[in-house]
């Protein structure tokens, strides 16, 4: 296994052109939408054979960054699932792909969770898998931070369950860091768009 490197760099230029021509168009209209009282539900852990609700996939058996989305309003989660518990997603693309989903129905996340590879600190790893490098999962509950605070880096070399993915640290100069020695382009929450998505995807 190849290990991550925790020197920081500076900012890095993108690998990614397309993701330059794609990541300004923004989900501007989410950013501040998530919870008008201030409060939000903890992340809960995803070590339960909880299964994506987006593809399927059972969460825990796949690598790279995760995510959960809490709703207010039962009708933006699964059939049967109660709003004290979050839609599951084994990996952030497929996350942001359901949070989209429900914005067009009407329906903004309380809040939206996403691996923090900050908070993971030096227990994350890149390896090499049949010569293509991935990212390892990290699903407890304290490895989660909410989307808005997160620098993200997006389409880098380090695949998550749905292949190239979005990467998210509380610190930007984790971030940079990732960016300088695995490509990628530097992105806030508010940056990502559907069209950004169905690009890594």
């Amino acid at each position: 296994m190849e290990r991550h490197t925790t020197s920081n760099h500076g900012p890095c230029a993108s690998r990614r052109a397309v993701l330059v021509a794609t990541g300004t168009a923004g989900l501007a209209a989410l950013a501040g939408c998530f919870g008008d009282d201030g409060e939000v539900p903890d992340p809960i852990s995803l070590d339960d054979e909880q299964s994506c609700e987006v593809c399927g996939m059972i969460v825990e058996m796949h690598p790279g960054p995760s995510g959960q989305a809490f709703y207010a309003d039962e009708d933006a989660l699964p059939a049967g699932r109660d709003v004290d518990e979050p839609a599951y997603f084994c990996s952030s693309l497929c996350a942001y792909d359901y949070v989209f989903d429900q914005k067009d129905l009407g329906f903004d996340p309380t809040v939206l969770y996403l691996t923090d590879y900050t908070a993971v600190g030096d227990d994350w790893e890149v390896y090499d898998e049949q010569g293509m490098l991935f990212i390892t999962e990290h699903i407890e509950a304290e490895y989660f931070a909410d989307a808005t605070e997160l620098t993200l880096v997006a389409g880098s070399d380090a695949y998550g369950a749905m292949g190239q993915s979005i990467v998210g640290f509380s610190d930007a100069d984790d971030a940079n860091a990732f960016a300088e020695e695995y490509g990628g382009h530097i992105l806030e929450h508010d940056e990502i768009s559907r069209e950004l998505i169905d690009g890594l995807g």
